[in-house]
């Protein structure tokens, strides 16, 4: 007689932080079936603000992104989407935020020094495309890194850089909580957890200079103990 085991109900999802979703299953796809995209948090640290995109047509808003094309990483996508949807030159904006990407083995102190490695990730599904009554494209995932991008005070934008498709774009700075009034609620996320990370790298930038300040106003009162020289002097 063969006995059968009952079959276990599955694990409830795992809760990771307050920023993200609960997990999901393991799974794979072939690349028939997913898109690999980036998009861009672009921040002007000299006003605090960042870039929404408009669609002045459909009147909508959104942030910079798109599918990388072949032969691209995905941060030399995320400046080109970035540059030809909101029409400034951005640059990636690197922070210190936690992250489990290792440091390289000939460079161990990189994990300690601002990144510029993808601060979110977004899965969208996309579903059937159907033309003259064939199904032409079944559908699939569409995964999303995500950056953080920067401009200079005296951003100069540029018009008409974008596709033939994207000419009616229109971008706009805005406070952090005027884009969150703005954008759906996957671009909410992002910009909410941006924001998050965005505030700890400068609270960190402050710590490092209170430190300097602390080290430097020790090595005077050293100096000023040995009479006005760096190191006691010997008879």
């Amino acid at each position: 007689m063969f006995s059968f085991r009952r079959q276990r109900p599955p694990p409830p999802p795992l809760r990771f932080s307050q920023w993200s979703s609960p997990g999901i299953v393991s799974c794979g796809y072939a690349c028939e079936d997913f898109m690999v995209g980036v998009g861009m948090v672009v921040i002007q640290p000299s006003t605090g603000k960042m870039i929404i995109v408009e669609e002045t047509k459909k009147h909508y808003c959104f942030l910079p992104r798109g599918r990388k094309d072949l032969g691209e990483t995905l941060q030399q996508a995320a400046v080109r989407e970035a540059y030809e949807e909101s029409g400034y030159q951005v640059e990636h904006f690197p922070l210190f935020k936690h992250n489990h990407q290792p440091a390289p083995p000939n460079d161990q102190e990189a994990y300690g020094r601002p990144d510029t490695e993808p601060i979110y990730m977004t899965v969208d599904t996309w579903g059937p495309k159907v033309r003259r009554g064939q199904v032409i494209d079944v559908g699939g995932e569409y995964f999303i890194s995500w950056f953080v991008g920067q401009i200079p005070a005296n951003a100069v934008h540029h018009e008409g850089v974008g596709m033939p498709d994207e000419q009616n774009y229109k971008s706009h700075l805005v406070t952090f909580e005027e884009a969150l009034h703005c954008l759906g609620d996957t671009e909410k996320a992002v910009v909410r957890y941006a924001h998050h990370v965005y505030k700890k790298h400068l609270h960190a930038l402050e710590m490092l200079a209170l430190e300097q300040l602390e080290g430097e106003g020790d090595e005077r009162t050293a100096v000023e103990s040995n009479g006005g020289s760096p190191q006691s002097s010997s008879s």
